[in-house]
């Protein structure tokens, strides 16, 4: 169904008229901003430079340069930068060609050597936050097991585009309402804050066309830069790769990469630099059906020669992610509703200031954001800044698209002052939000996969910090949508060539094309590493079978911990949702958390439904040496 405004909004009524009859099974005290869960504690962290510590970790963002130089990119040699909004922004001499990550690690764990390092790619629209949760449950539960594990958040190199300089001012003051003009002042006509110089530039498709050349090679090198400076910090190189949605092909494809481009001497595998994947609500990748065919191999190469860079600056395809109801503004306006929940110290304080109307009425409607700033949509009632993340994000709200969900409570009552509150998941909810899907499908053709009884197991409170805190944040305001899609989708990147790209990066001289310029993923077929899945049973890998593919494209593994076991024991060719995999022996795993949406297995409590925490500790510590 194609989304708008007028969709959006009705629906939105529809979930608030449920909302408001659902009220009355409520008392007054349920709603009287009585959040249990732990208060979120943002200071700075005495023990690591420009780190800040939130709740029990210290938390900081770190930039380095790239090989990969990508094309009409500024920092590319021969580039000059001349787009307005790019000079304001990052100056005449920007350079885009930068990896980032961010490092979670224990306040007082922060100065010793980790046993072991969990690098981890967001997915679609996500940035390195999308693990703020994990990693702050993970390491909690290694430390009690006597090891200090880090997890690196991943920022693509997309997030340098994301003007936050004000948002880092309203950060160090506390003010929200510096976020606020920050981003959006200029729309509701307001005096520029003194806190600030400038308002935020925010980039059209036509302004950054070189983004499409921001493809999985580059990406792959980007994340390499994070890999070998995990290796170097972690004991005796233990560094694990994690990704979770889009992030799974991510890691698949560093999995499967060459990263020795000449087509001469020893060959350097992405596998080889890791002691296993983790692959997250996504199942990795897979083998293209037949071999490519010339016309296909063509058509990347012309895609990859300038084809998709004269296409964006044509106006023919989108530079970064083009969805409705998911535009730059909407997504960055979530880091204003994080700073108002976390600087109120609840999610139900005052009515969500994007909501409130600043000074007279302007064109006919209220001089809020959400009536004065296109792409951002109002609610049919007052609600706080809870209640507005969770009625666009909760996976209730059928109109959210399934890679952004989370299952974290319901609307609730009205407050005093006439304003709609979220219930959190540690407060009563009604039965209603626990949907029973049924029993577990036993084959993937039956439609849909998703299965069990919903579970409610992420807390907004406790995730808030998460989408402003610190030098990154939870959502990829410019997802490199078109160039991520090279060689791994026929309408934009030319063709799907799958996993293994030999017939267009091997030497002539080996049957390739010697094109490991574009892509150099020669090696999937021999990653020999364990691997551990997980899944959400509400979520987008609802079932073990969906991990197949990746299972039989890739080597037994010969790792210490594997006997010889096959990836997969049986179902390996047919079309089983719950085939038998190797487990440990065979290095393949695959663990469900029944009720999960597709964001829970990163964002959920440590309870004991959740089934990702447990298994991935011990898969760390039995891979690390």
């Amino acid at each position: 169904m194609r989304l708008n405004k007028l969709s959006m909004a009705v629906h939105a009524a529809t979930i608030f008229a449920a909302s408001i009859a659902l009220a009355g099974c409520f008392s007054d005290d349920d709603n009287d901003n009585n959040i249990t869960s732990t208060p979120s504690v943002i200071e700075p962290c005495s023990s690591v430079l420009n780190a800040i510590q939130v709740n029990d970790m210290c938390v900081s963002t770190t930039t380095v340069s790239s090989p990969a130089k990508a094309a009409q990119t500024p920092g590319t040699a021969g580039v000059v930068v001349t787009n307005p909004k790019l000079i304001t922004h990052l100056g005449a001499n920007a350079d885009l060609n930068q990896a980032r990550y961010t490092r979670y690690a224990l306040a007082d764990q922060d100065n010793q050597q980790p046993d072991a390092i969990l690098v981890a790619v967001p997915g679609t629209l996500g940035s390195a936050h999308n693990y703020f949760r994990l990693a702050e449950n993970l390491m909690i539960k290694a430390k009690a097991a006597g090891m200090t594990v880090e997890v690196w958040g991943f920022d693509r190199r997309s997030t340098l585009l994301e003007d936050t300089a004000g948002l880092d001012i309203a950060e160090k003051n506390r003010d929200v309402k510096i976020a606020l003009d920050s981003l959006f002042g200029g729309e509701l006509d307001l005096d520029l804050s003194p806190e600030l110089n400038r308002r935020a530039e925010f980039y059209e498709q036509n302004d950054v066309p070189f983004m499409v050349n921001w493809t999985p090679q580059v990406h792959s090198q980007d994340i390499n830069v994070v890999i070998e400076l995990a290796r170097e910090a972690a004991r005796n190189g233990n560094v694990f790769l994690a990704g979770h949605s889009a992030g799974t092909g991510f890691v698949a494809r560093y999995a499967a990469t060459d990263f020795n481009f000449s087509g001469m001497g020893a060959e350097e595998p992405g596998y080889a630099k890791l002691r296993g994947l983790v692959l997250l609500e996504g199942s990795g990748g897979a083998l293209a059906g037949e071999p490519p065919s010339d016309a296909q191999l063509d058509a990347v190469e012309a895609a990859a020669d300038g084809g998709l860079y004269a296409a964006a600056q044509a106006g023919r395809i989108s530079s970064y992610i083009a969805l409705p109801g998911l535009s730059p503004r909407l997504v960055a306006s979530t880091e204003v509703l994080g700073m108002q929940m976390v600087f109120e110290d609840t999610i139900n304080g005052t009515q969500n200031i994007l909501q409130q109307g600043f000074g007279a009425d302007r064109n006919g409607k209220t001089n809020s954001v959400y009536q004065q700033v296109e792409g951002l949509v109002d609610r049919p009632v007052p609600v706080t800044a809870g209640a507005a993340v969770g009625t666009f994000q909760d996976d209730d709200n059928i109109l959210t698209p399934a890679f952004i969900q989370l299952s974290m409570g319901i609307i609730g009552n009205s407050n005093a002052d006439g304003v709609f509150t979220w219930l959190d998941n540690d407060q009563p909810l009604p039965s209603s939000v626990f949907v029973d899907n049924g029993p577990a499908p036993t084959m993937l053709s039956n439609q849909p996969l998703i299965w069990g009884v919903e579970a409610e197991p992420t807390n907004l409170k406790r995730i808030a910090p998460s989408f402003f805190v610190g030098g990154t944040n939870y959502s990829d305001w410019y997802y490199p949508s078109t160039g991520l899609l090279l060689a791994n989708n026929a309408a934009a990147g030319g063709a799907n060539l799958g996993l293994d790209t030999s017939k267009l990066s091997l030497p002539i001289a080996q049957g390739g094309r010697g094109r490991s310029d574009i892509v150099n993923q020669t090696q999937a077929r021999k990653i020999d590493v364990p691997v551990i899945g997980f899944g959400g049973t509400n979520g987008l890998t609802p079932v073990s079978g969906l991990w197949r593919s990746f299972a039989n494209a890739i080597a037994p593994c010969v790792t210490m911990t594997c006997n010889g076991t096959p990836r997969m024991l049986s179902g390996a060719a047919d079309l089983s949702a719950f085939p038998t995999y190797g487990g440990t022996e065979g290095g393949f795993e695959v663990y469900m958390s029944e009720g999960y949406a597709h964001n829970d297995v990163l964002s959920a409590d440590d309870d004991a439904n959740n089934n990702v925490i447990d298994p991935l500790l011990a898969f760390i510590k039995r891979n690390a040496q």
